[in-house]
């Protein structure tokens, strides 16, 4: 008797479950038979999980159901094939119906509003695609021009599309595809409902890794071939510290300087700081620290000043200039200066290598 009541109350768990799920999404794939079908996105909010759901493929058939907060960009393959993978949407308070096979040529949606928008999206990109498909058999000198002049009559497309569907939420999907330089322009031409409605979190994410993309690319502009190298003087930063006032490198003659490039966002720089603290107490006296913040706001990185309370000469770079002139391709980044203001060398990431040096140094 109890393991009945047992049953039961697992199945009515189930059913609650159920009750709550939001999506859901049907589908039948050409080719399959039996197999396992792996969905894959990525939560933000309120902390970063990504998640991966297995479902049973019968006879090429699937059903998957799902709670959602919001919209999210995911892919799904096959167990059997994880190579062929197909990119698309999650979203809340609809109903998906798939067929065809797991690529940008042989996709096809049906279903509520968001999938009978988003398959027009795939009807209006399959045509490029297909182009695309058919170059990679194309030799290297002649592929690279082919995908670009594929691309910029592309972007005028999908460009068009958005002008005249601004108030559809799967419009929002088509927002990356419309190069680089154009993708902030196009997500402004969105109408408030759709930009602040179910893809906010996803056009949101989208926004800062562009205008991220877009500050590298002014900063590479500005910076040119004008790059630090060991065994050359340390050029002035120009940046301001907590207090709003440039610091001057200048001022620090005399003793070694560690430029450490970090972030609040950069797990291995927090996790690197106490050790950096060691050595900062221990060579006070002929050493000192500029840590460099990149990639945050101000908030942000006062915060994390305080947060971690670090002792040390703060500064925070806006435009990644600095970073570019330092050619910096990963976070931590520490470079060693001589009291006579001469770079000495530089270390990515958080490496005994650099200890040993600063050891040796002093």
């Amino acid at each position: 008797m109890k393991k009945v009541f047992v049953m039961m109350a697992v199945l009515l768990a189930s059913v609650t479950a159920s009750a709550n799920d939001n999506f859901k999404l049907t589908g039948k794939i050409d080719g399959a038979s039996n197999d396992t079908l792996c969905i894959e996105y990525t939560i933000l909010q309120p902390q970063k999980q990504h998640m991966v759901h297995k479902v049973a493929v019968k006879a090429g058939e699937f059903l998957f159901n799902a709670n959602l907060k919001e919209a999210y960009s995911a892919k799904m393959y096959l167990k059997t094939n994880p190579k062929e993978s197909l990119y698309f949407y999650l979203v809340p308070d609809e109903e998906a119906v798939f067929s065809g096979s797991l690529n940008s040529v042989d996709e096809h949606w049906s279903g509520s509003t968001f999938y009978q928008q988003y398959e027009r999206i795939t009807e209006l990109q399959r045509p490029f695609n297909i182009e695309f498909v058919a170059a990679r058999n194309d030799p290297d000198s002649i592929r690279g021009e082919k995908n670009r002049d594929i691309n910029r009559r592309a972007h005028s497309v999908y460009m068009k599309y958005i002008e005249e569907h601004p108030d559809e939420d799967a419009t929002a999907t088509l927002i990356v595809y419309v190069g680089y330089e154009q993708v902030l322009p196009a997500m402004a031409k969105l109408t408030p409902e759709v930009r602040n409605g179910r893809m906010k979190s996803d056009l949101d994410s989208l926004e800062r890794m562009f205008k991220q993309v877009l500050k590298e690319a002014a900063a590479r502009k500005a910076v040119k071939n004008d790059t630090v190298t060991i065994g050359t003087q340390v050029p002035e930063l120009g940046l301001k510290d907590l207090q709003g006032n440039v610091l001057e490198l200048k001022s620090l003659r005399g003793k070694y300087v560690v430029l450490d490039f970090w972030g609040s966002w950069c797990t291995w720089c927090i996790k690197g700081f106490p050790k950096l603290k060691e050595y900062y107490a221990k060579y006070k006296d002929r050493l000192e620290i500029v840590g460099i913040d990149c990639n945050d706001t101000v908030e942000k990185w006062t915060a994390a000043v305080k947060k971690h309370n670090l002792p040390w000469l703060q500064v925070r770079s806006e435009d990644g200039i600095t970073e570019d002139r330092f050619r910096i391709k990963g976070y931590p980044y520490k470079v060693l200066i001589s009291p006579e203001g001469i770079v000495l060398n530089a270390y990515l990431g958080e490496t005994a290598d650099f200890y040993q040096y600063l050891d040796t140094a002093l």
